[in-house]
């Protein structure tokens, strides 16, 4: 019976210092951004060491409560130095569980912190506790939670696969489709969305070819009757071009041409960005158009993924 009841004091012994913890992690992180955004070096270096001195003189209260089962605290220096040790605990733990768990971009779940952050209070508050059992238990849990971290960081730095990345990004694989690459032209596919793929033809010393295939609804500049675009102030002279294809000719400050083939319930666009860009190699783009291959749009997985 006493050793139930010893038992259930210690869990609520750690589950309080792992409240006090969650708490003293959202307040901290809170006060360190305040300080990285003032801009102020006093206020970088202030903030911080009036954050860590309440958030030790708060555990030092709270250890009066721990003496019975703590000989440390027994004393006030050793009240003092538990506090002390589980603070040093919680944060370097916190603050590891932040670097590991932080992308490019920073944090992605910047609340999952704040009990991580409580986890490691009681972790450190454990350590203080009599016993060998106890305390070869609270490492290998230690252990254990450091390793799953780890881990979870390094599947996280792992790039996506090709299915995860079209799936988070809502990409429809029907729009992902390309043409054999010209003679002299290398096929680069340049990004995807839920609107649209493009897909460049890249050539040594000369203009490339972009390729855009979409969904006849993205488009929605204003045509005339025969489907060419009406843009102010530019002359757009729209030509058969036999085969299903369009030539759609701008007339402006720049001059550029468009060869455009509708099939499939798609719109399939190669834009020539001057008037010395081979027409043959656009046509032969989009009279061999067939769907990418996972080779070809393994480059998409590199470029960034909806969470």
């Amino acid at each position: 019976m006493a050793r139930k009841t010893t038992a259930w004091r210690l869990a609520v012994h750690l589950a309080g210092v792992g409240f006090v913890g969650y708490v003293l992690t959202a307040v901290q992180f809170q006060a360190f951004l305040v300080a990285l955004f003032s801009g102020m070096v006093p206020v970088f270096v202030a903030v911080p060491l009036v954050a860590a001195a309440g958030a030790i003189g708060l555990l030092a209260g709270f250890a009066v409560a721990a003496r019975p089962f703590v000989p440390l605290t027994r004393t006030t220096r050793g009240c003092w130095a538990w506090a002390g040790g589980v603070y040093a605990v919680g944060t370097v733990g916190t603050v590891g569980t932040a670097v590991l768990t932080s992308g490019p971009g920073g944090l992605d779940h910047s609340l999952l912190l704040y009990p991580w952050g409580g986890c490691c209070y009681a972790l450190g508050a454990a350590f203080f506790l009599p016993g060998s059992r106890i305390r070869y238990g609270n490492l290998g849990v230690t252990v254990a939670l450091a390793v799953g971290v780890g881990y979870a960081s390094w599947a996280s730095a792992q790039p996506p696969t090709l299915n995860a990345w079209l799936t988070a990004n809502g990409v429809d694989r029907a729009l992902l489709r390309v043409g054999e690459a010209p003679t002299g032209y290398v096929l680069r596919v340049g990004g995807a969305s839920e609107s649209g793929f493009g897909a460049e033809y890249e050539r040594p010393g000369a203009a490339g070819l972009h390729l855009a295939v979409a969904r006849p609804d993205q488009d929605t500049r204003r045509t005339d009757a025969n489907g060419c675009p009406v843009l102010p102030g530019v002359t757009v002279t729209c030509t058969d071009d036999g085969g299903g294809r369009q030539l759609v000719a701008y007339d402006g400050f720049t001059a550029r041409r468009e060869l455009r083939l509708r099939h499939g319930g798609l719109v399939h666009t190669v834009s020539l960005p001057d008037r010395t860009t081979d027409l043959a190699a656009a046509r032969h783009v989009l009279s061999t158009l067939r769907p990418a291959t996972n080779a070809e749009l393994s480059p998409l997985c590199a470029l960034p993924m909806r969470r």
